[in-house]
């Protein structure tokens, strides 16, 4: 499963600061040295008629540096090009397809613009209604991945690298029109998992491609990526539920080995008609 270390933690300083980024998705050590206060131990004047108290102060620059070590030591915490995210044991995979290179990895907070705007891509052309209202989560959540006793999730991203005329264009809105700093999101895969303990075995999951870079083989691979990862996560099923309507999507999962579970009889009104919901699962 998606690990919790909230528990775990060695001090208080370590506890916070985990929380911090794992609420926030991607954050600098300057935003964390201005945002994080301990107690200073020091009993302090109290207001009539309340207990004593103690000031909360920033940690200092050798107590901030030794908390992060130890949070990327023992494996909460990573940092890229000087932005600290939860860690997840997760590996990079390359894929050559007419378009380009394609690079299926962790997303970052950079691809976040672009993972929405194919998200709402993909569900208007579907339509997909999970992946429309995941896309209104992550619009309010500013945290890809989520590891805390209420909320466990996880984002893969597919990336084409930027075509050799363009590299060099250090002008780019990193995140505007569907691009990150590393090139154009052209597909994800979501894994939403629930905390209740009777139901930690299996794992929600939205995949998608833009339908203008579809038939390369990046939807299989995504889902291939994901699903090797879940495995190795203790995740023992992966679901899905699709509008009956979207029979591409239903068409791709059948074609990788999804099983339809069964129907709800007009689970959804879209565009003024009732709509059955098909649901689809596999023991990967």
């Amino acid at each position: 499963m998606i690990p919790d270390p909230t528990g775990s933690f060695a001090t208080d300083l370590q506890r916070r600061v985990y929380e911090y980024v794992e609420r926030n998705g991607t954050v600098t050590r300057d935003e964390l040295a201005r945002s994080i206060t301990v107690d200073d131990g020091r009993a302090t004047s109290k207001p009539a008629r309340s207990g004593a108290y103690t000031e909360s102060v920033p940690p200092t620059p050798d107590e901030l540096r030794t908390c992060l070590e130890a949070l990327q030591t023992e494996g909460h915490l990573t940092e890229t090009d000087g932005e600290l995210r939860v860690a997840l044991a997760a590996t990079t995979t390359d894929l050559d397809c007419e378009d380009g290179r394609v690079t299926i990895r962790p997303a970052r907070g950079r691809d976040r613009a672009g993972i929405i705007e194919t998200m709402r891509t993909v569900a208007a052309d579907g339509p997909y209604v999970v992946a429309d209202h995941v896309a209104t989560d992550l619009e309010r959540d500013r945290a890809l991945v989520r590891a805390n006793e209420d909320r466990s999730r996880v984002v893969f991203t597919a990336v084409l690298e930027p075509a050799a005329e363009d590299e060099g264009d250090s002008e780019a809105d990193p995140g505007a029109n569907g691009t990150s700093t590393d090139g154009d999101v052209v597909g994800w895969l979501h894994v939403d998992a629930p905390e209740r303990r009777a139901l930690r075995h299996t794992a929600g999951v939205t995949v998608g491609v833009d339908p203008d870079h579809r038939r390369q083989g990046i939807g299989s691979e995504l889902l291939e990526y994901g699903l090797e990862w879940a495995v190795d996560a203790g995740y023992e099923k992966v679901y899905q539920n699709l509008p009956a309507t979207n029979a591409t999507a239903i068409e791709f999962l059948e074609e990788n080995g999804w099983e339809r579970e069964g129907t709800h009889e007009g689970q959804y009104c879209l565009d003024g008609e009732y709509v059955d919901e098909v649901m689809l699962a596999i023991w990967p």
